[in-house]
């Protein structure tokens, strides 16, 4: 196992899925979300998402060590292995990989420029576009819910914590409507998401792990 058992040791998993869901529906009018809906990601606004931080916690010092090739990850429980692939994600998020993603550049920079007023502004984190977007008057539906998807992909599903760097790359996907929908955005958030897990897992033992 990656953390043998004597050494397991009590932290703080937490998530604020759920925070970034109610913020979108107080946010976006009627019409805005019934767009939203309509988006790959649109379904997975309204699940009901329960986040059990203990659960988490007990599960990654029970990680075992696999090839680097392996899509996925893996647990030992009550002496059975445990794992979590692309499919599993998949199923759950309804996401799907993309047979024929468009090769494009998504260099876009208007809504970079819309939200800062510049665009040369290269690092902000998630907390500070969580506020921007919050209390930004938009005049442009379209504007509004690109803006979303792009906090939603962030937030909730790579689940980046507050204080790290968000991709402003993600900006410019969002507001090329062709390359968005392309997009392999299933194997781009499952190895994100695995990413973090394993850079969790390697935490010091004394830290607190914070989603």
């Amino acid at each position: 196992m990656v953390v043998p058992s004597d050494k397991y040791f009590p932290a703080t998993v937490s998530c604020q899925v759920h925070k970034i869901g109610s913020l979108i529906k107080d946010k976006l009018t009627k019409e805005q979300l019934q767009m939203f809906d309509k988006k790959i990601f649109g379904p997975l606004l309204n699940v009901n998402m329960v986040f059990n931080g203990q659960l988490i916690h007990h599960f990654l010092p029970r990680q075992i060590p696999e090839d680097d090739n392996a899509d996925g990850i893996c647990f030992s429980v009550l002496g059975k292995n445990v794992r979590f692939t692309q499919k599993e994600f998949n199923i759950i998020t309804g996401l799907w990989p993309t047979n024929n993603p468009l090769e494009k550049d998504c260099d876009s920079k208007r809504l970079q420029s819309l939200l800062f007023g510049s665009e040369n502004k290269k690092l902000i984190t998630c907390l500070e576009i969580e506020e921007i977007f919050k209390n930004f008057e938009f005049t442009n539906d379209d504007d509004a819910v690109k803006v979303v998807l792009a906090v939603f992909i962030e937030t909730v599903m790579v689940g980046k914590d507050k204080k790290t760097q968000f991709d402003m790359d993600i900006l410019g996907r969002v507001d090329d409507e062709e390359a968005f929908k392309s997009f392999d955005w299933s194997t781009t958030n499952h190895w994100s998401n695995q990413t973090h897990l394993h850079k969790e897992n390697n935490c010091h033992p004394k830290e607190n792990i914070v989603k």
